[in-house]
C-alpha cells in the first residue's frame, strides 16, 4: 500500500547522517539474532567500505570533530563522509585524518574513509596526501551501489524500505522527463546526460551544484586551456524553477589569480569577444577573478552539444 515517505521531507545531508547512523547501528553483535537481516545489510555496508569481516562494532559517533558519521570498530576508525548535492571541498577529508591521528581513538586503529554521495556523482573520491591517507583506504559509494547494499536481504523495517524508496524515486525522475522538450528536464535528467556526455573525456571536467543567493544552477566546467598567466574554459549553467529547467546558460570564462590580473588581460578579452560576435554570442565585460567573458542561451538539446563539441578559440 502506498503511504507517506519520512525521506521525502527529511532530504538533508544531517537527515542522511541520521539514517546511515540508525542503519550501522544494527551492525553490533547483540542485534545479529534478533535482527538478522538488517544485521547482515549494516555488515555489507562495512564490507563495501573497506572493513573486515572480522572486525566488531564497538561505537559509532555523529558530528565527531566535524566528522559527519564515525564508525569506530575493534580494528579502525572508518569516516564516513556523506555527501547529497555538495561534494567534497577544501581538503575537509584529509583534515579529519589529522585530526583523528592525534586522538586517543586512532591507537591501534587504522583510519579508512568511505566517500557516500547519494544524489548524484561523477568520480569517487581522491586523496590529495597519499603518505597520510592511501588511496587504497579510499572507498566510494553511489546511489546505486547504496541501493544494492540495502536490497541485500528483504526486512519489513519501515525505515530501511522507506530510504530505499526515496533514492529509487530520484533514479525514476530522470526517467520521467521528456527528452525532446529540455525546459521539462529536472536536475537529475540534467546529471544525467552530462555524466553520459562526458563519461570518455579525457581532460579535467567537474559537474556541480553552485549555490548562490538567486537559487543556485547545475554547472559543468571543461575544456580549460592556458594562455599566459590566465585560464580560459567552458562553463554550462543550467537553472531550475521548481525542479523544471528555467534557463541553459552557455559561458565562455576567464580565470585568474586576481581582479587585477583579468583587468591586465582585457586585449585578450576583447579579442576573444570579438571571435565569438558571429557565433551568437553576447559580450560581458563584468571583471573578477573568474569572468564570463561571453554566453549565450540554449534553447534546444542540440544548442547544448554543439556548445559542449565547440572549440575553443
Amino acid at each position: 500500500m502506498e503511504q507517506p515517505n519520512i525521506f521525502d521531507f527529511a532530504t538533508s545531508e544531517l537527515s542522511q547522517d541520521a539514517f546511515i547512523c540508525y542503519l550501522l547501528e544494527f551492525g553490533k553483535e547483540k542485534y545479529k539474532d534478533i535482527f538478522p537481516n538488517e544485521y547482515a545489510i549494516a555488515h555489507l555496508f562495512f564490507e563495501k567500505s573497506g572493513l573486515t569481516q572480522t572486525e566488531e562494532l564497538s561505537e559509532i559517533k555523529q558530528q565527531y570533530h566535524g566528522i559527519d558519521v564515525l564508525v569506530i570498530t575493534s580494528n579502525s576508525l572508518l569516516i564516513i563522509e556523506d555527501k547529497t548535492n555538495t561534494s567534497e571541498h577544501s581538503d575537509q577529508i584529509i583534515r579529519y585524518v589529522k585530526t583523528l591521528k592525534k586522538d586517543n581513538l586512532s591507537k591501534g586503529r587504522k583510519i579508512k574513509v568511505c566517500y557516500l554521495k547519494t544524489s548524484n556523482y561523477v568520480r569517487g573520491y581522491t586523496s590529495s596526501d597519499i603518505t597520510l591517507l592511501p588511496q587504497e583506504d579510499c572507498i566510494s559509494i553511489n546511489r546505486q551501489k547504496f541501493m544494492e547494499i540495502l536490497n541485500y536481504k528483504k526486512t519489513n523495517n519501515l525505515i530501511f524500505q522507506s530510504f530505499y524508496l526515496r533514492l529509487k524515486s530520484m533514479n525514476e525522475l530522470a526517467k520521467s522527463c521528456d527528452t525532446k522538450d529540455i525546459f521539462s528536464w529536472n536536475k537529475e535528467k540534467w546529471f544525467e546526460y552530462l555524466l553520459n556526455q562526458f563519461a570518455e573525456y579525457p581532460k579535467y571536467y567537474d559537474i556541480a551544484w553552485v549555490n548562490n543567493p538567486k537559487g543556485g544552477f547545475y554547472g559543468c566546467w571543461f575544456d580549460f586551456l592556458s594562455i599566459g598567466k590566465v585560464d580560459i574554459y567552458k562553463q554550462i549553467e543550467i537553472y531550475f524553477s521548481e525542479n523544471k529547467t528555467s534557463n541553459i546558460k552557455l559561458c565562455r570564462k576567464l580565470l585568474s589569480s586576481s581582479r587585477d590580473e583579468t583587468i591586465k588581460n582585457k586585449e585578450l578579452i576583447t579579442k576573444l569577444q570579438n571571435q565569438l560576435l558571429d557565433k551568437g554570442y553576447t559580450p560581458s565585460n563584468r571583471t573578477g577573478k573568474t569572468t564570463t567573458y561571453a554566453y549565450k542561451r540554449a534553447s534546444c538539446l542540440d544548442d547544448v552539444l554543439q556548445f559542449i563539441q565547440e572549440n575553443l578559440e
